[in-house]
């Protein structure tokens, strides 16, 4: 979108940072940022051009080829974010970048009717879990499905557990499971009062704007970071999949739900997230429609995106600039040394010295 990330307070997507990073992690974000920006440049980028010649080549029309991803990136007017500045460390941004997070959620819908009564009966609560629809909790460890009912088994409170087979045995009284949850709208009771989550970003966004504090169970790629995030922000807590045991599993929920920080927290989220002048998926539709309407709208586009990284970076006016100021120390150094030095003694000098001598 011809703007720079800065590197020096925007960590990598894939790194557990904060945008107050230290010496250490600073630099380590830039190594990791710049080994990403080579690669990309020599690797991932022209492996998806010989992909699209593959697939798009027979389009190709004579002294016409086919763009590049290159260049068709620099085409590019909006981007549509999955982020939100409720969550979201503060960066720069150009216009035609448009944070969105939210956008897929809905006003809830009434729930199927055990639900809603398992949910409704709930005086001391309900927990919600789920590990989301990639890392499925019927393909955990036995000992780890032990060590998770076990300690729900301590609990007073109900779990409501998204369990993907009926495999699980001994399963409490005080824990239901069902193959498939409607998430968003289990989350909008008002007795949930914590959700155990793998913390995929639509996940976050659920339980983030129906204010609920979150116990984040991080298993790859941005759910670390997600889960860093919510944690920093105060309304959550992390725990490693490695590391879980029954008690400290049972600590860490008992002081989510006990400490009323984290509900308080959870609110405030909640409430920064849902205050947007229009809902962020008609704020969509408008950016998708105001692109057409103006035909690519390529007023939104910076320049920055022709320019060579090194003139984007004025690079080439500090080369000038340090060029002249070396010319220049060199002639004034040549001057001075020319103004100052000793003049040479002439021959016939240097003969009649001798004769004295």
């Amino acid at each position: 979108m011809g703007h720079l990330t800065p590197w020096s307070h925007v960590p990598h997507a894939l790194l557990t940072y904060t945008d107050n990073m230290s010496f250490t992690e600073r630099a380590w974000n830039v190594y990791i940022s710049l080994y990403d920006l080579i690669y990309r440049t020599y690797v991932y980028l022209p492996g998806m051009n010989e992909m699209a010649k593959k697939y798009f080549g027979h389009l190709e029309k004579s002294g016409e080829p086919l763009p590049t991803v290159e260049e068709l990136e620099k085409s590019i007017s909006v981007i549509l974010i999955n982020n939100h500045r409720s969550i979201a460390y503060p960066r720069p941004l150009m216009p035609g970048i448009i944070n969105i997070g939210g956008a897929h959620i809905q006003p809830p819908k009434a729930l199927p009717a055990d639900i809603q009564k398992y949910l409704d009966d709930a005086t001391d609560g309900v927990i919600y879990f789920s590990l989301g629809a990639f890392m499925k909790s019927s393909n955990m460890p036995k000992e780890k499905k032990a060590v998770f009912l076990q300690t729900f088994g301590k609990l007073k409170q109900k779990v409501l557990w998204k369990f993907e087979d009926e495999s699980l045995e001994n399963i409490p009284a005080n824990v239901m499971v069902r193959k498939w949850l409607p998430q968003s709208d289990i989350l909008a009771h008002k007795n949930v009062v914590l959700f155990i989550s793998h913390g995929g970003l639509f996940g976050s966004f659920e339980g983030a704007e129906r204010g609920k504090p979150m116990l984040y169970i991080p298993l790859y790629g941005d759910q670390y970071r997600n889960a860093l995030r919510a944690e920093k922000r105060g309304y959550a807590l992390k725990i490693a999949f490695l590391e879980i045991t029954t008690d400290y599993l049972y600590g860490l929920i008992t002081e989510l739900i006990n400490n009323k920080k984290y509900s308080d927290c959870a609110k405030e989220v909640s409430s920064i997230l849902r205050d947007n002048p229009i809902h962020p998926m008609d704020e969509s539709m408008f950016w998708i429609e105001y692109v057409a309407r103006h035909k690519g709208a390529a007023h939104l586009k910076s320049h920055a995106v022709n320019m060579s990284w090194f003139s984007y970076l004025l690079l080439d006016i500090v080369a000038v600039l340090l060029f002249g100021l070396l010319a220049a120390y060199l002639l004034i150094s040549k001057a001075l040394g020319a103004l100052f030095s000793k003049p040479k003694a002439t021959s016939g000098t240097q003969s009649r010295q001798k004769k004295r001598n």
